[in-house]
């Protein structure tokens, strides 16, 4: 009998103790927000949030590069249009140069602001990025990992970009026609002027077209970047959401349970406390 007594009341304080331990449990998942506290407590959820983790620390990579992509390209497309609006002017005074009843004077003023558009466009052909290298680099573009086993171009490169214009005498530089511009309104034969002045102003339309031509390809891939950007933060929320899912906390449902818990575990002391109230004595009658 005594035994048997000794054998309940064992019982009775293990599921009191796990009682203890589940309404710790419970205090912990509310106050951490997550109800998965090691994998065991769930094996299948915790490889899964493992394997969401790596995701997540990879994409923090990989939003970086296009964050530099992004940046890139913009800066790419805001030299492109000055060196757009440079020719657009280049091309306005060649066709004021054209005028054979210009003075020597005029012609000189027009010369000197080609040669100083020119050294604009060089200067914007030889534009820095933010990490102080080449933004138009010189034998292939830089390509930049956004995901895995994807890379892609933020910027032409400075061949095709400058150096590749199409021309009557072929693939020219934007700087050097401008500055063959300038050079043909300083002949001073009439006749040899005009035919270099024409084929200049030739020339100078052939460059406008082909940065035009370059801004939009430009243009594409800014758009391709920014469509990455969205894409991988539809991606990440995704991802996070479904890390919520399985990691965090009902709270409600964890305070219901929690409560219950407590209120099983003071019912259960209780009655402990009147059963052991009894003496021996008692037992034995």
């Amino acid at each position: 009998m005594i035994n048997g007594t000794r054998y309940r009341l064992t019982m009775e304080v293990n599921r009191q103790i796990a009682l203890s331990r589940d309404i710790a449990r419970s205090q912990t998942e509310i106050s951490t927000g997550k109800r998965i506290q090691a994998p065991s407590d769930d094996p299948v959820a915790a490889a899964r949030i493992s394997s969401i983790a790596r995701s997540q620390a990879n994409d923090t990579a990989f939003k970086s590069n296009l964050n530099l992509a992004s940046a890139l390209a913009a800066h790419a497309d805001t030299a492109l249009k000055s060196v757009g609006t440079a020719l657009d002017r280049a091309n306005e005074l060649m066709v004021q140069g054209a005028n054979g009843t210009l003075s020597d004077d005029d012609r000189a003023a027009i010369t000197l602001e080609l040669r100083s558009i020119a050294e604009d466009i060089g200067a914007l052909k030889d534009s820095k990025d933010s990490r102080g290298g080449p933004l138009f680099m010189s034998g292939g573009s830089l390509r930049i990992p956004v995901a895995s086993g994807v890379s892609i171009l933020a910027v032409g490169t400075r061949e095709n970009v400058f150096e590749s214009v199409p021309t009557s005498s072929g693939p020219q530089d934007l700087a050097a026609i401008v500055s063959a511009a300038a050079d043909a309104l300083s002949l001073t034969n009439p006749a040899a002027r005009a035919a270099a002045v024409a084929t200049s102003a030739d020339n100078v339309t052939a460059a406008v077209a082909h940065v035009a031509e370059a801004r939009g390809e430009q243009g594409a891939l800014g758009s391709h970047i920014d469509q990455l950007v969205e894409r991988q933060a539809d991606t990440g929320l995704q991802l996070e959401e479904e890390r919520s899912n399985l990691e965090s906390t009902d709270v409600t449902a964890a305070i219901a349970r929690l409560q219950s818990q407590q209120l099983t575990l003071q019912a259960a002391q209780a009655v402990f406390s009147r059963v052991n109230a009894s003496t021996l004595f008692d037992i034995l009658r």
